[in-house]
């Protein structure tokens, strides 16, 4: 499994917990080539969990995902160990539409249901008595998130995944996959030509060498990286089109005190101009950011942050809807990586197909912490029993890129 983040160790968990009584037959071996974590997606992300998403598989996730964590401890729980508290706070999300957007926010909302979301349609009027603090002004209607959505802490859901994976049997290691080694298979002259990965070529941390890892299936679950794993030295160049789509995108979070602000009841708002927030602990305290036009697109060669953005571009809508955030003060802000998929921001789930022997778990765009749970569980069934049986999560294999043809996810925040 190439990366460490949360979806790779919940690859790796859920091959061990699937395999069942052959419990040491199967090797699994997670690389991760930041074992500080330092730069992962996982622990710099505003941690939410949400059930509104427009795209089917993606709500289905989600529900499987909730019911993860609230149970997480009959999942993830160590023996003669306290149990697991990831600190979620059921605050819900709200996402508020403009006149242009409310009917197609109202027929995703119907789609949510129809998957067992709870999920309430709000008038500006009942935005504004459940809400006083905001200003409702442009907004046609909201939706509010009744059950299963929240926010919580990324670093202990990675954390307990990482430690319970490892009691089933799972090795790490520190480094970086630079290579491949593959066999070509030109044979068959009625077959497109495919490759096998044989060995992966992993770096050891501030050294010349490289460790030679033979493998029967490799994962890539390199979030960001993605993408540029593929373009590996070893990896016949024929056969890795079309190349997989998938960037890293920085985006930023800040934090902000504002002692007369919504307070704790608010929820996770994601305002029609795309800017959020979500209270951040303690009363009074708030973190929030905004996903910039694809054209104004920050250098995601360093995590540097642009205060700038903030008080230019996501103060002043902050302010608008919320009148009180006019006297905001600056606590501090991070920046993280979206691995965001160009093609459609969704998940590329499933085995490549030229590369025999390698699957895809990346792309999710900003998901992947919340989904990471049900898309773990999926990769694991296909690669065990070759076939999905908990969630069908066919669509988001990598036909949809062979075809041209995207499945848009309009939640993207």
């Amino acid at each position: 499994v190439v990366g460490g983040g949360v979806v790779g160790w919940s690859v790796a968990y859920w091959l061990k917990v699937l395999e069942g009584r052959r419990r040491h037959g199967m090797r699994v071996l997670v690389v991760e080539r930041d074992p500080m974590y330092s730069r992962a997606s996982t622990v710099l992300s505003a941690g939410g969990i949400r059930q509104q998403f427009s795209l089917r598989e993606n709500i289905q996730m989600s529900r499987f995902s909730a019911s993860f964590l609230r149970n997480i401890n009959e999942y993830l729980g160590m023996p003669n160990e306290p149990p697991i508290d990831i600190q979620f706070r059921p605050g819900g999300y709200l996402f508020l539409a403009s006149p242009q957007n409310a009917a197609a926010l109202e027929a995703t909302v119907q789609l949510q249901r129809d998957e067992g979301a709870q999920v309430t349609l709000l008038s500006p009027t009942q935005l504004k008595e459940k809400f006083p603090w905001m200003n409702t002004e442009d907004v046609a209607v909201g939706s509010c998130g009744l059950e299963d959505e929240g926010w919580f802490d990324p670093w202990t859901l990675l954390n307990a995944f990482r430690r319970k994976a490892t009691s089933l049997g799972v090795q790490s290691c520190s480094g970086e996959v630079r290579a491949f080694v593959t066999s070509t298979n030109y044979m068959m002259s009625s077959a497109p030509p495919s490759a096998r990965i044989k060995y992966v070529h992993v770096h050891m941390p501030d050294s010349l060498e490289y460790q030679p890892v033979a493998c029967a299936i490799v994962v890539n679950a390199a979030g960001a990286w993605a993408g540029k794993l593929l373009e590996a030295e070893g990896l016949p160049r024929g056969l890795c089109q079309p190349p997989l789509p998938i960037q890293p995108r920085k985006r930023y979070v800040f934090t902000w005190h504002c002692p007369n602000g919504p307070g704790l009841s608010c929820p996770f708002l994601i305002d029609t101009s795309g800017a959020y927030f979500r209270p951040d602990g303690a009363a009074g305290n708030y973190l929030g950011g905004m996903s910039p036009p694809e054209e104004e697109e920050p250098d995601p060669s360093d995590l540097s942050v642009d205060h700038d953005y903030f008080q230019e571009q996501i103060w002043p809508r902050l302010a608008r809807r919320v009148p009180a955030f006019e006297s905001l003060r600056v606590r501090g802000s991070w920046a993280g990586y979206y691995d965001y998929n160009t093609f459609d921001q969704n998940g590329v789930l499933g085995p490549h197909p030229r590369l025999e022997n390698l699957f895809s778990a990346a792309g999710f765009s900003g998901h992947g912490l919340q989904h990471a749970p049900a898309a773990g569980r999926a990769l694991a069934e296909l690669l065990l029993k070759g076939r999905y049986e908990t969630l069908d999560l066919r669509r988001l294999g990598w036909s949809r890129l062979l075809d041209g043809e995207p499945l848009q996810e309009h939640g993207v925040v």
